[in-house]
């Protein structure tokens, strides 16, 4: 990523920043079932957890070990990949950590209130 994108993705709220990092988890989840896409999810999965680290300064301090262990699973991942018995249990983790995103930003809370 470069430094332009860096310094305006550190400029937005905590819960924009979320949201775009589910937007890529979702990417990966879209993508993670087809062999001609094993390039595009390896940088996604890459970006996904460049994208945590560059929001871990500004989230809430409850959500850092959550996300801690969504990066790591998201590099070990990405070490591995491709692994074709795997497609399908990686889209579907992928956008159940994507939604998890979401609903830590806020955005919808599954009949809970978001207090942060």
């Amino acid at each position: 990523m470069n430094e332009t994108f860096r310094e305006r993705y550190q400029k937005m709220s905590w819960q924009q920043q979320l949201g775009n990092t589910s937007s890529t988890l979702a990417r990966i989840s879209n993508n993670a079932t087809t062999s001609e896409h094993d390039e595009t999810v390896a940088l996604s999965l890459r970006e996904a957890a460049y994208l945590i680290e560059l929001s871990a300064p500004y989230v809430p301090s409850d959500f850092l070990l959550e996300l801690a262990a969504m990066q790591r699973e998201l590099l070990s991942w990405q070490q591995v990949w491709p692994i074709e018995a795997t497609r399908s249990l990686l889209a579907l983790h992928t956008r159940n950590q994507s939604n998890r995103l979401l609903q830590m930003a806020g955005f919808y809370g599954f009949g809970e209130e978001q207090n942060h």
